[in-house]
């Protein structure tokens, strides 16, 4: 008898872990994001040689351009040393500009004053790219930032809350979206997801944390943006299957990887290095 009891106990042990389980892992779709689903976004812009001339990743031509073709724009926030919200992907400049160093080591006014790769344009602000944009097209706005300083947030949620655009927010870092979500809770949060322990910088307890959702508690995002070879990384599926949140791909460069993303269930696209036959599904 003694034997069922400890049996019984051990079961309902295990039931109460897996759904606690269920709780942390969970997304939560909401109707705001299904404006944004089969929209298709340019990858930092239509950057590279399109329309004529070319234009360096996170440029205002770049940006430019989407905005004529009409395709939505993901891009990339993070600060200057002055505090200013400016739109680059790196953490440091060697890469993309003709300088080095970090972002975060020079101004505004310095950076936009610097040389993006083989063109004579600067690094903008995110007061530029919304003033050059204008609502034309919806805004992917990926969040910059790692651990618990949320500066990044508080200042470009400052500059969102003006905007009469449409845009929505990712980020890798559900400490970043928990803030987006206290700040500005009827906007869509997605969670931006690859197979972050692939590289040796990302293995700690935190990176594998974030890999297998197991922070989705904080943000409840509603949709779930994933490098196209990840989309079947576990536990994805599961939180597809019972939460439904709108499924992105990235980063998606010719025409017949954007076939395969659909035909694997991605809802929409981040493309780059060619020019879609359509700005929607």
């Amino acid at each position: 008898m003694l034997g069922l009891y400890i049996a019984l106990g051990v079961l309902c042990f295990l039931a109460l872990v897996f759904f606690l389980w269920l709780f942390l892992i969970a997304a939560k779709r909401n109707q705001e994001i299904d404006r944004y689903v089969g929209v298709k976004f340019a990858h930092r812009g239509l950057h590279g040689d399109f329309l004529g001339s070319f234009s360096a990743e996170n440029s205002l031509s770049a940006f430019k351009k989407a905005a004529e073709l009409g395709f939505g724009i993901e891009l990339d926030v993070r600060l200057s040393k002055d505090g200013e919200v400016v739109v680059f992907h790196d953490n440091t400049l060697d890469r993309v500009t003709n300088k080095t160093g970090k972002v975060i080591d020079y101004t505004a006014k310095e950076l936009s004053e610097m040389s993006l790769v083989k063109t004579e344009e600067g690094v903008p602000t995110f007061r530029e790219v919304l003033d050059a944009v204008g609502g034309r097209v919806p805004l992917l706005v990926e969040i910059k930032e790692e651990g618990f300083d949320h500066s990044v947030v508080k200042e470009t949620v400052k500059l969102l809350e003006g905007y009469t655009g449409d845009f929505i927010i990712e980020s890798f870092n559900p400490l970043s979206l928990g803030e987006v979500k206290k700040l500005m809770p009827k906007v869509p949060r997605g969670f931006l997801c690859d197979r972050l322990t692939k590289n040796p910088e990302t293995r700690s307890i935190k990176y594998r944390l974030i890999q297998r959702h197991l922070l989705n508690f904080i943000a409840r995002p509603a949709f779930i943006a994933s490098s196209k070879d990840e989309g079947r990384m576990f536990p994805i599926p599961l939180i597809r299957k019972l939460s439904k949140p709108a499924f992105f791909a990235w980063t998606i460069r010719s025409e017949e990887e954007e076939e395969q993303a659909y035909a694997d269930g991605f809802d929409s696209v981040i493309f780059e290095n060619y020019i879609p036959k359509s700005v929607k599904r």
